[in-house]
């Protein structure tokens, strides 16, 4: 890959390594042993490294949006997470110097590449570097920790809810709008990484629209009542008891009978 450096963007502010980024590294000795960022632009469906591939860089997400996945001993995919501005991918190639998951493009994106030699130089030189990139990884099992308790313990509209919610959050970190955005992923994708039907899936998204909790128009989602939204996720934490919340569930799949899956779009997509 060559040595393309970059002019700050927007996003840059939100980077997981910003502040060592060479383009505000201003000692040249310190450059030329922390030669850390270059950027290249993927296209959707474009992959960025597979299972089995040798352990040579780490990324960050630059613009666009990225999921990574697992094959299962039946070879079939599972989405284990998302990738959006600012996130950094590739630290499951640390354990075994090859990485474990695929990681592919859900659409035009840009990602910044810092060599594995260029982050020993950002561990060894670079306290900042290395408390940050050590504070990301901690976040990321974190989030995964939370991920696999949300599909064992949550209702299938908590998970939904809670998928939309946690989605809204990471936008507003990076300075977005944490009430309107844009799916970039299918709805394939997100009943694979919340354990639930496609058919779940979309008839939750069209009962929570009807319930004012949403708005669908295509690919475009806004969040209209969040607080009510917390108040589903929270549901079993105040005290309502699993039939409640099963009931709740129940509830809002039986409100969409009047409702077809083609109000929120075709197989495959959310529009």
């Amino acid at each position: 890959m060559s040595q393309l450096y970059f002019k700050s963007s927007p996003t840059c502010e939100y980077c997981a390594l910003s502040r060592n980024c060479t383009e505000n590294i201003n000692n040249t000795s310190a450059m030329q042993n922390v030669q850390v960022l270059t950027h290249k632009i993927y296209h959707k469906g474009d992959t960025l490294f597979c299972a089995g591939d040798a352990f040579n860089a780490l990324y960050i997400m630059r613009s666009g949006s990225a999921k990574a996945s697992a094959t299962t001993i039946e070879a079939d995919e599972q989405i284990v997470d998302f990738y959006f501005p600012g996130d950094l991918l590739g630290t499951d190639g640390f354990a075994q110097k090859q990485h474990a998951h695929n990681v592919s493009f859900l659409e035009t994106s840009s990602v910044c590449y810092i060599s594995v030699n260029s982050v020993n130089a950002l561990l060894t030189h670079s306290e900042l570097g290395r408390q940050q990139l050590l504070s990301n990884m901690s976040q990321n099992t974190l989030n995964q920790q939370q991920q696999l308790m949300n599909v064992h313990k949550m209702t299938s509209i908590q998970r939904l809810t809670s998928f939309l919610l946690d989605l809204s959050h990471r936008l507003a970190q990076r300075g977005l709008s944490s009430q309107r955005f844009t799916l970039s992923m299918t709805r394939v994708d997100i009943a694979n990484y919340l354990g639930m039907a496609i058919e779940t899936v979309s008839r939750l998204l069209t009962s929570m629209q009807q319930q004012r909790l949403i708005q669908v128009q295509r690919r475009h989602i806004t969040l209209v009542n969040i607080p009510e939204m917390r108040k589903i996720c929270l549901s079993d934490l105040l005290g309502q008891t699993g039939d409640e919340s099963d009931g709740m569930q129940h509830a809002m799949l039986r409100s969409t009978t009047d409702y077809p899956l083609s109000s929120i779009g075709g197989e495959g997509r959310l529009y």
